[in-house]
């Protein structure tokens, strides 16, 4: 049996982009020039419009699913003993996950980014962002959309998919971009390739409320570290060409 094709799956008219290309961009992976080519086909198409958001709505636009129950079943069947092998396990939730996640376009795609990417274990060679935040003595990881509080204190780790440059950047609900890490000048910013890599020092997270993002960037050993500048407001900054990007959203209380 043949796999799908998902470079070449596509909805709408043959000019429209495809779900790979659309995942990408919505991933911030896409070079500069495709994805502002990109970008102005969705603004001005409303098929593809429709399907860029429901990316950004991820498992909340599924009726009837809450994404927050979905995930944390994930993680408890991930972190139950093991009585088959990894593989197994996976192919497992992979099947009874598959049928209510059959309306997304991109489901399988879905499948291969969230359920692995677990505690430092995502799919080999992707950039990812892995927020936690600290409770009293110890700390516990959160995920892209959770509720967060004025004061609380986040420490980052990530997966670098090759040698190069990091820094997380963050944007408020005002439009404002700021570093969340480095916190000082002159700290060490480039990592060789890994996943789970702790990045040094926590960040406290002020009181201003709405959704907040925090972008991860990593920038090859030949452009340097990454020195990105703001994109306006609701947009992703603007790094080197060559860079590459993910994001995490904090939905931030007053």
């Amino acid at each position: 049996m043949k796999p799908p094709d998902f470079v070449n799956l596509r909805a709408g008219g043959p000019e429209c982009p495809s779900d790979f290309t659309l995942d990408r961009l919505h991933a911030g992976e896409l070079p500069p020039e495709e994805a502002q080519r990109t970008e102005h086909h969705v603004a001005g198409c409303a098929d593809c419009g429709a399907r860029m958001a429901e990316r950004r709505a991820g498992f909340g636009a599924i009726e009837g699913v809450d994404p927050r129950v979905m995930l944390g079943r994930i993680r408890k069947g991930l972190d139950e003993p093991a009585r088959a092998s990894l593989p197994e396990r996976l192919s497992g939730w992979t099947r009874r996950l598959l049928a209510p996640l059959a309306m997304v376009a991109t489901a399988a795609v879905v499948l291969m980014v969230v359920v692995p990417g677990q505690q430092g274990t995502r799919m080999k060679g992707a950039l990812g962002l892995h927020v936690f935040r600290l409770t009293g003595d110890h700390s516990e990881e959160v995920v892209s959309g959770e509720a967060f509080a004025p004061g609380d204190r986040l420490r980052f780790r990530v997966d670098v998919p090759a040698e190069g440059h990091v820094t997380v950047l963050g944007v408020e609900a005002s439009g404002s971009l700021y570093t969340a890490w480095p916190l000082e000048p002159g700290v060490q910013t480039r990592f060789e390739e890994g996943n789970g890599i702790e990045l040094p020092g926590a960040v406290s997270l002020d009181a201003q409320p709405g959704r907040e993002m925090l972008y991860l960037v990593h920038c090859p050993l030949e452009v340097g570290p990454p020195e990105c500048t703001l994109g306006g407001a609701g947009e992703k900054p603007v790094c080197p060409e060559g860079c590459a990007m993910t994001s995490f959203i904090m939905e931030k209380g007053g």
